[in-house]
């Protein structure tokens, strides 16, 4: 049986974007960040970690043929889309966007603007891309909110293309996103599936055969391998795709 390839990725050597709207850091190749070695893991081909100053925000940009998957971690979003689609996105709401055939969205921090009652703060948020199994779909959207009480207790799914319990569907069959929250001194055990990414949103924590994990730190298993997380002394929010091979 071939040993499964564990492969880490700290925080400061992810690309990283800065502009005057806020800073983005970037798992994969994204933009002007090319590294022919780094292009996507499995169908995910992008792992944002974006910060975005209150008031600022991307102005209507094209996508196409990507499962646009997006999780607040603090403050809000206001998406727009040129199929008609609008909301705002907030800490517990899954919202997905499937570019298909070719849509044209904007993402701003200024819900405050359309709610009064949304202070004026950054906002920080995870963006993750992952490929359809067929291109040129009609382009959709979805939304719906989870109870973040539920993520202490395991493995929540939040999007997946085969796992009906998930709050949103993506078009890739073998893709699920799984959110938890680990309380200091908690264990999980990763999914064990063909390929998995790791992403350690929030807090710090050890994870079994690689060692201690910060915020912004990424793992990448090729191989089925269940490893045994185990958060430090604050609460820890981690991401992690399920892959097909």
């Amino acid at each position: 049986m071939t040993a499964p390839i564990i492969q880490v990725r700290r925080a400061a050597e992810r690309f990283a974007t800065q502009t005057g709207w806020g800073e983005s850091r970037h798992g994969f190749s994204f933009g002007a960040h090319y590294d022919p070695e780094n292009i996507g893991h499995g169908a995910l081909m992008v792992n944002n970690d974006e910060l975005v100053r209150s008031g600022a925000g991307f102005d209507d940009h094209p996508h196409a043929d990507a499962e646009i998957v997006t999780w607040v971690l603090s403050g809000s979003l206001v998406h727009t889309d040129s199929s008609g689609h609008s909301g705002i996105v907030y800490p517990g709401l899954a919202q997905r966007m499937s570019a298909g055939s070719g849509i044209v969205h904007a993402e701003r921090n200024d819900a405050y603007r359309i709610d009064p009652s949304r202070p004026e703060v950054p906002v920080h948020f995870i963006q993750m891309w992952v490929r359809p199994d067929v291109s040129g779909l009609p382009p959709s959207y979805l939304q719906r909110e989870l109870d973040l009480a539920d993520l202490p207790g395991g493995w929540v799914p939040v999007a997946s293309g085969s796992r009906s319990a998930a709050a949103i569907s993506v078009a890739s069959t073998g893709s699920t996103l799984w959110v938890t929250t680990l309380l200091p001194g908690a264990t999980r055990l990763l999914p064990a599936a063909p390929l998995v990414h790791l992403y350690v949103a929030d807090g710090a924590l050890h994870c079994e055969s690689v060692g201690p994990l910060d915020a912004g730190d990424s793992v990448r298993i090729t191989g089925e391998a269940a490893l045994r997380l185990t958060a430090g002394d604050t609460p820890s929010q981690v991401l992690v795709w399920e892959l097909a091979a």
